[in-house]
């Protein structure tokens, strides 16, 4: 074998796992009332273990995994031990109910799924044929630690291609339908070379926690691969975000690195406790992404704790962060400069480069773009470009280099770091009896941050009842980032001659500023 074909060969996996130290701690769970370390040598035991179990089950190369986990070791265990097998890994919101899984198996035609005992009862009722079914439990209960206990030690990664599918993410995109991004083996590589080294400079002796779960292409850089590229340790809490959960991890574990989108460091500022600012002593890094850093927030955490916060923008199409300001170089309101390993531009509607200080729409270019879409062929040739992605942001160059995102070039709306669709929840609204027309918009609220607001055309005056009935549609059909904060009661809702709501005009309607960074018109 030459040189250059034994250069095209690599298994992320086993190239993420040779470098961390023996001895050294891995993962750190923390949940309520349990607590696990494990090792660097238990966790290559646990990975090897697990691929040879998916061997033993009839996986084969390239075939899919499901994982709709909690974070969690073996959540570690199922990606990686995918991945060293030859697989492809797929990394699913547990966000959503039960049910909602179902399409995500039936487009990936998953050979197998990793989850808690709530799914699998629902797709073992609901899903034919049916994938085989590995549940995780408290402790080590579930079948998918029997699979692993039963299984020898893989004795070698399968030999996968730098350029073969590794795992996939889901991606609400700009249409609101899901997407599956298909990401390559080398893709993780370069985002551990380009952001984790030359942004955050993660080495060995760092403790990475992130608020962000491991389904997001945010928090599966930050809870997985930089840390473990660079032999560090990584916090993972299956829970939902609350702050004071968030404040006991940050004060117990002690962590260099931290990730989080600007909602939770405001609700962090907003309850921070007696204590707080010892907490937090040994954070060197807290990196924010997934939604604009309102500038106020930015000076905020700065006046009550005396750090930065280094906002960022990446995507799950580019896997991590590629724009970033610099440790000790913050500006608000702005996202810095392309991060090394990345080119960025602003150009027309031709794809024309536009001169600095112009608006245009965001391009960029670098080793850990996605290869596409699955069977999204459209969505697929819309978003890349040869080398490029269009990323569907509107931005500016700056003079100095830096740039400033104005908003998307869509209607869809970032709430707490993730995509929402405004008539995915438009359509629960309207399905409740007294509601003839709704129209859901962002509204910047306290602290900038973007919130949902309904606006809603009712079929009588009894405003308060359906107001109740709404709400109560809400909480049964929605997650919560998805529910409307506000409900605004009209006439009637604007649209233009072709029966397009004039969304920009609901605002001005009812009195309530778009989000940030989002003009008016």
């Amino acid at each position: 074998m030459s040189s250059g074909d034994e250069a095209a060969h690599l298994n992320i996996a086993a190239e993420i796992l040779c470098r961390g130290d023996d001895a050294g701690v891995a993962l750190r769970f923390r949940s309520d009332g349990e607590r696990i370390d494990v090792g660097y040598a238990e966790l290559r035991q646990r990975v090897r273990q697990m691929a040879a179990a998916f061997e033993r089950l009839g996986i084969q190369e390239e075939q899919r995994v499901l994982v709709i986990l909690p974070d969690c070791p073996e959540y570690v265990y199922a990606f990686l031990g995918a991945i060293w097998a030859g697989a492809v890994p797929v990394l699913v919101s547990t966000f959503l109910r039960p049910g909602d899984s179902l399409p995500f198996v039936r487009e990936t035609r998953a050979r197998a799924v990793i989850t808690t005992a709530a799914v699998a009862d629902v797709l073992e009722a609901e899903t034919r044929p049916l994938p085989m079914v590995l549940t995780v439990g408290g402790g080590r209960s579930g079948t998918l630690w029997q699979a692993i206990e039963d299984a020898p030690a893989s004795p070698g990664p399968f030999p996968t291609h730098r350029d073969d599918p590794a795992f996939w993410l889901y991606s609400s995109g700009t249409t609101g339908r899901p997407k599956g991004v298909v990401h390559r083996h080398r893709d993780i590589l370069h985002a551990v070379e380009s952001y984790g080294r030359h942004i955050l400079g993660v080495h060995a002796g760092d403790v990475a926690y992130a608020t962000s779960k491991l389904f997001f292409a945010y928090g599966l850089g930050a809870s997985l691969y930089f840390p473990l590229a660079a032999g560090a340790s990584a916090v993972l809490s299956p829970e939902p975000f609350s702050p004071a959960r968030t404040w006991t991890i940050l004060s117990e574990e002690r962590p260099s690195l931290f990730f989080a989108v600007p909602s939770v460091y405001r609700a962090l500022l907003e309850q921070a406790p007696p204590g707080a600012q010892e907490a937090i002593s040994g954070l060197r890094r807290l990196v924010s992404a997934g939604e604009a850093l309102p500038e106020a927030l930015f000076h905020a955490w700065k006046e009550r704790f005396g750090q930065d916060i280094i906002d960022g923008l990446g995507s799950t199409e580019t896997l991590h962060i590629f724009l970033s300001n610099r440790p000790g170089e913050c500006r608000p309101g702005s996202l810095g400069r392309p991060v090394p390993g990345y080119e960025v531009r602003v150009v027309d509607e031709g794809d024309v480069p536009v001169a600095a200080g112009s608006a245009g729409r965001l391009l960029v270019r670098g080793e850990s773009i996605a290869a596409g879409y699955w069977q999204r062929a459209e969505a697929t040739c819309r978003a890349f470009r040869g080398e490029w992605l269009a990323t569907g942001d509107q931005a500016v160059e700056n003079p100095d280099g830096s740039f400033r995102v104005l908003g998307r070039t869509d209607d869809m709306l970032k709430v707490s770091g993730q995509w929402v669709s405004p008539p995915e929840v438009e359509s629960v609204v309207a399905s409740v009896d007294g509601v003839r027309e709704c129209a859901v918009i962002g509204a910047a609220g306290e602290g900038g941050l973007t919130e949902l607001v309904a606006c809603v055309v009712g079929v009588s005056g009894e405003a308060d009842a359906l107001r109740e009935r709404i709400e109560r549609a809400c909480a049964d059909g929605l997650p919560r980032f998805k529910r409307p904060k506000r409900l605004a009661f009209l006439e009637s809702i604007p649209r233009t001659a072709t029966g397009k709501v004039q969304r920009f005009a609901l605002h001005e309607r009812i009195g309530i500023r778009p989000p940030h960074g989002v003009p008016r018109a």
